[in-house]
């Protein structure tokens, strides 16, 4: 059996997590807090250090990205055709590169200026608000309704739902749910993903984060 070990949050581990899901595969999700971590990791059971981690039946796999990868092949989520997989990892690569401007304002420790400076990426042409608007267009274009234009959702939607919505779940300062509504086409991508039959059934629990992934959580109604 396939083993995830992270924290409770969503974070890095998430998009594993609903790839093991959508595997339909067992697996075991395992949630440790700060003094857990650090049991593991000097316990030498973490290969760099840091979570999450999968343990697999061969061995343990570190970075976020490997196993998130991992995972999504697991779960079929790749593509036999090179091209296609290739822009799949493109835009996971975009997202992740405009996602980077966000890290910097967790080392802010005045909440005023930590919130003044998430606020301004999502002005008109900063850096976030560009890259909503790239995605919004990657749905519009698409011929099939999936981001990379697959027949069938790919690890490109996985990154884009995930990442994206995770945002404005309440855990970051400075970062209130209506600062989507300026994105229509993402709400209406978010509801063909929340939608889809794994991710609801999956996503179909409270939780303090993850209400931003069930249909209608940005709804006006």
């Amino acid at each position: 059996m396939h083993e995830v070990i992270y924290f409770e949050s969503p974070g890095y581990a998430e998009p594993t997590r609903l790839c093991l899901e959508l595997s339909g595969q067992p697996w075991k999700n395992t949630v440790v807090d700060w003094d857990g971590y650090q049991e593991l990791k000097e316990a030498g059971e973490l290969p760099w250090g840091f979570l999450p981690v999968l343990k697999t039946p061969q061995g343990t796999i570190a970075e976020s990205g490997a196993i998130m990868r991992y995972a999504a092949s697991l779960a079929g989520l790749d593509s036999d055709d090179l091209y296609t997989q290739g822009k799949v990892n493109e835009i996971i690569d975009v997202i992740d590169g405009w996602r980077t401007s966000f890290t910097p304002t967790f080392y802010i420790d005045d909440l005023e200026e930590k919130i003044a400076a998430r606020k301004a990426l999502f002005e008109p042409g900063a850096k976030i608000d560009a890259g909503l608007k790239v995605l919004e267009t990657l749905f519009e274009n698409s011929p099939t309704g999936w981001i990379a234009g697959t027949e069938d959702i790919s690890l490109a939607d996985v990154k884009a739902f995930l990442n994206t919505f995770m945002m404005f779940s309440g855990q970051f300062d400075g970062i209130e749910e209506t600062m989507i509504q300026p994105y229509p086409l993402l709400l209406e991508y978010h509801q063909k993903m929340a939608n889809y039959p794994g991710i609801k059934a999956y996503y179909d629990r409270e939780d303090e984060w993850r209400w931003v992934f069930k249909p209608d959580a940005f709804s006006n109604d």
